[in-house]
């Protein structure tokens, strides 16, 4: 594997890359499938996983299979990926993706192979998931919060927020019913308008002033239900972050298979890999859209990645990682930003919750030091 570190742990991404019904805001690659399709690709996927298992040889660290709507391939077919994946060891953390109105009791046949389950709730209100053009129903969402409740894994509840035609009221109203089934972790962001996709030609953002009072009044909401603000967009109660995603966001190394799934793979100065760019390539070819990253390029995306958390930069970290200071490197930068806006001492730098609101600024910023 090109880039490969063998010292340093290793993650894996699945994609899946069919839905029903694609959502109006999504711009993530997926379709529906054809006939026949999903039992190819999932052949095709096993026989990636294992070249890749002979290359690396060690245990993943954590997995995780999004999509698209992994829920719509069965928990069978889910299984034989998951059984695959874990076959040099136990991760740490093994999280799966799944819609609502493809959750039910069946999930209890993972017990033993996965950790968490993501559900892309949204929100509670019919009004909005109209307007999101999401396919199921309140109702839908409310028996799969049921059935969350119930079952033995960890998992998360996405909530968007400032929705068009929404109210600050029907944002504060779905977070307190979604927690009312004691979700461990949340992802509560803002709706994002994506090119070339139907929510775009018909609707229009509420702005930014109006974005920012939608999320500050969510976080001291999620805060004082006792979810701590550990990422931009994610919220967990103690124990429960996603240790997967946290390889992303400190720059760790993980591996992504399926149609344009992205790998990160090294440390001083990452490889960065994309796969095929459609299902028909995929079925067509393996190949690999491969990108080396020079140290100033890794060290943009450490800062992109690691100031959305509320842990920051280690500064010692930063040192073996990029062998210069990082108080020398930033001071100057860092002097012209707002103080009400970040943290720092001699071990670590972070963004607060003020920073968090203009994290794009921030990072612009520290990045002319580069």
């Amino acid at each position: 594997m090109v880039g490969f570190d063998s010292s340093r742990p290793v993650s894996l991404y699945v994609h899946i890359p069919f839905c029903k019904v694609k959502c109006d805001y999504c711009a993530f690659y997926s379709r529906c499938p054809k006939e026949g399709e999903i039992d190819k690709y999932l052949s095709l996927l096993l026989l990636e996983l294992e070249a890749v298992k002979k290359e690396i040889n060690v245990p993943f660290e954590t997995v995780f299979i999004g999509g698209g709507n992994p829920g719509i391939l069965g928990f069978e077919r889910i299984k034989k990926i998951l059984v695959s994946a874990q076959e040099l060891g136990r991760p740490k953390e093994v999280t799966m993706e799944c819609n609502p109105e493809n959750l039910n009791s069946d999930i209890l046949s993972l017990s033993g192979l996965l950790d968490r389950v993501s559900v892309g709730i949204q929100s509670l209100d019919d009004g909005v998931l109209r307007t999101l053009g999401r396919h199921q129903t309140s109702e839908t969402n409310i028996k799969a919060l049921e059935l969350l409740s119930t079952l033995p894994f960890r998992w998360n509840a996405d909530i968007i927020t400032a929705v068009p035609s929404e109210s600050l009221e029907t944002t504060l109203s779905d977070i307190k019913r979604i927690t009312s089934y004691n979700p461990g972790h949340i992802s509560f962001y803002c709706l994002t308008f994506e090119e070339d996709t139907p929510l775009i030609k018909r609707e229009k953002p509420v702005g930014e002033d109006k974005e920012s009072e939608f999320l500050l009044r969510g976080w001291e909401l999620l805060n004082s239900l006792g979810y701590s603000h550990y990422e931009v967009s994610n919220f967990s109660k103690e124990g429960e972050e996603c240790l997967h995603n946290k390889v992303y966001w400190n720059l760790g190394q993980y591996i992504g298979l399926g149609p344009t799934a992205e790998s990160a793979l090294g440390w001083n100065e990452m490889t960065v890999m994309r796969n095929t760019e459609s299902l028909e390539e995929y079925f067509s070819t393996h190949a690999f859209n491969v990108s080396k990253l020079n140290k100033e390029e890794t060290e943009e995306s450490y800062l992109l990645t690691t100031l959305r958390t509320n842990k920051g930069i280690d500064k010692e970290e930063y040192r073996e990682r990029f062998n210069k200071d990082f108080d020398s490197t930033y001071q100057e930068r860092i002097s012209i930003l707002d103080k009400d806006t970040y943290f720092n001492d001699t071990d670590r730098f972070a963004v607060n919750e003020k920073g968090m609101l203009v994290l794009d600024y921030i990072i612009l910023t520290l990045s002319m030091s580069i």
